[in-house]
């Protein structure tokens, strides 16, 4: 980022949409602002952050359990 004011830009809009809940508006942002500067640390922590809590809000917890032999009907 050039200035301050961009800064302030980003810390602004990146917040807001935390605080909102839209981590899908959020992970896209931070896409956009990674393609214009890769080297954007906190865009990258966050972005990581990010993938991380969804790797793990979207597991499937039926994914791995052996439905078809259930202890109690045997």
């Amino acid at each position: 980022m050039n200035n301050m004011s961009e800064k302030d830009d980003f810390d602004q809009i990146i917040d807001k949409l935390i605080s909102e809940q839209e981590i899908g508006e959020a992970i896209n942002y931070l896409q956009k602002i990674l393609e214009t500067e890769p080297e954007n640390e906190k865009a990258l922590a966050l972005l990581e952050q990010f993938k991380s809590i969804l790797s793990y809000r979207n597991r499937d917890i039926f994914g791995a359990t052996n439905l078809d032999m259930d202890p109690w009907l045997e």
